[in-house]
């Protein structure tokens, strides 16, 4: 008669075959081994670091999904693979186990993914011969507790018990295929500058970092450039546009000096010895170009950047990537409304840290199956729809884990793949749409006060 340990070695390996027929190639390392790196250590159970990551990755893939709804999936999973010994449905357990999950693991998961991703993608896709980050910020609502609102904190317009803490969150995306290699997640009080100073060791020499105006200070430009790298930001609004000044490159193309910003305008935290630290001047070369499509926000937009070499970077080029920007703006939309990341469940700090990082690591996942079905069919990956990847891989995936290592898994898992690279986004140059919403909300009172004196008022 087999032990229950040989059976929780066979649930194991299964369960192993049964994601990878899905993910492929673009699994990170055992999570195990991680939880080892990170002297965790846990019993062997049913739900053991394996099994609640995969729960949990699950659970972000399934917008709204509870904790309830994700225990259900894990054991349906068990049942239809005819395994005989399950543990409670209670989903008490495996919130515990998520507690407990280490969330350095769930960020090396993020990080193998996205430089897995971004060095096959990277070696097709570059920008005159080199390799892009977009980098911006956004954030994401949570629910109100007391030990959230003293990690992020609530936006200052709202009283007390009547709005929702928020979360601040700067990502650096790999302009080529769309993978997040790191993030920062601070409150919300805390500046978005500041978090992203903390994902600098991240840049390698010759990269070219790309970022809209409120990065372009003094300050950022000169600790991208100690990096090895170059910048590429919108020029700030603080700063002049006047192109007469300095060395003339081009029409509306000119070479100019800044001065290193005074002791009393350096940025907020600075010492006097890293003030110091500065270069006294530096060069910068100021692009302007004209924004002629009839909706498009901006008219005139002022680049700033330390590619200097006019007949290597020309200036038209330059333009075109600094309009890549946006595409940070899309990717955000794709991991926040498509994926549900707006609106968090956690209701602690350290789990709210780790469910924002396993969205990321669950839409790195993503555009890995997207570039799968890109290079196998020959599509071009940016045309491929993430929301329609999104709900083909919900569709199949709890039937290729079911025949995971079988035959008909892998048939399951081509299937996808012919899907997703069938689902061509039409080709839409220079769409507008109104920055305006159609439905309406429900007509009911707003919760000026607390949810606990409104409900006394009511029994009164």
């Amino acid at each position: 008669m087999a032990t229950i340990a040989e059976g929780r070695e066979v649930l194991k390996q299964e369960l192993e075959a049964g994601r990878t027929g899905v993910w492929g190639p673009w699994l990170p390392e055992s999570v195990e081994a991680g939880c080892r790196a990170a002297e965790h250590r846990w019993r062997d159970r049913f739900w053991t670091p394996l099994q609640t990551m995969w729960t949990f990755l699950w659970q972000v893939l399934e917008v709204g999904s509870s904790c309830r709804d994700a225990v259900a999936m894990a054991l349906a999973e068990q049942a239809a693979a005819g395994r005989p010994w399950m543990p409670s449905a209670a989903p008490t357990a495996y919130c515990q186990a998520r507690r407990r999950l280490p969330l350095a693991v769930v960020r090396d998961g993020l990080r193998r993914v996205g430089r897995r991703l971004r060095e096959q993608v990277g070696a097709t896709i570059t920008w005159c011969g080199r390799q892009v980050w977009l980098v911006d910020g956004t954030t994401c609502s949570m629910p109100d507790t007391p030990d959230l609102q003293a990690a992020f904190s609530q936006p200052d317009g709202q009283a007390p018990g009547c709005g929702f803490p928020v979360a601040k969150v700067v990502a650096l995306l790999c302009w080529a295929s769309g993978a997040v290699l790191e993030v920062a997640i601070g409150p919300l009080w805390m500046s978005e500058l500041q978090l992203w100073r903390d994902l600098w060791p991240v840049l390698s020499p010759g990269e070219i970092v790309v970022g809209d105006r409120f990065y372009c200070t003094f300050y950022d430009v000169v600790g991208v450039m100690r990096r090895g790298c170059d910048a590429v930001f919108r020029l700030h609004q603080k700063r002049p546009e006047d192109l007469r000044r300095g060395r003339r490159l081009g029409r509306n193309d000119r070479l100019v000096t800044w001065q290193r910003p005074t002791w009393n305008a350096r940025p907020r935290g600075m010492n006097r010895r890293q003030w110091k630290a500065l270069p006294p001047t530096l060069s910068i070369r100021l692009i302007r170009f004209t924004v002629a499509i009839p909706g498009f926000r901006c008219k005139t937009i002022t680049v700033a950047t330390t590619l200097l070499d006019p007949q290597a970077y020309p200036a038209e080029r330059i333009a075109a990537l600094y309009r890549d920007r946006w595409l940070i703006e899309l990717r955000f939309r794709d991991i926040k409304t498509t994926m549900g990341m707006e609106v968090l469940r956690g209701k602690s700090a350290d789990v709210v840290r780790k469910e924002i990082v396993m969205h990321l690591l669950a839409y790195n996942l993503i555009r890995g199956l997207m570039w799968q079905a890109a290079e196998l069919h020959g599509r071009p990956l940016h045309r491929l729809s993430f929301a329609g990847t999104v709900g083909r891989l919900r569709a199949l995936s709890p039937y290729i884990h079911v025949y995971g290592g079988s035959d008909r898994a892998v048939a399951l898992h081509e299937l996808l793949l012919r899907w997703v690279a069938a689902d061509i986004l039409p080709y839409r140059p220079n769409r507008v749409e109104p920055r305006a919403v159609k439905r309406r909300p429900k007509q009911y009172a707003l919760l000026n006060r607390p949810r606990h004196p409104m409900r006394k008022a009511l029994l009164r």
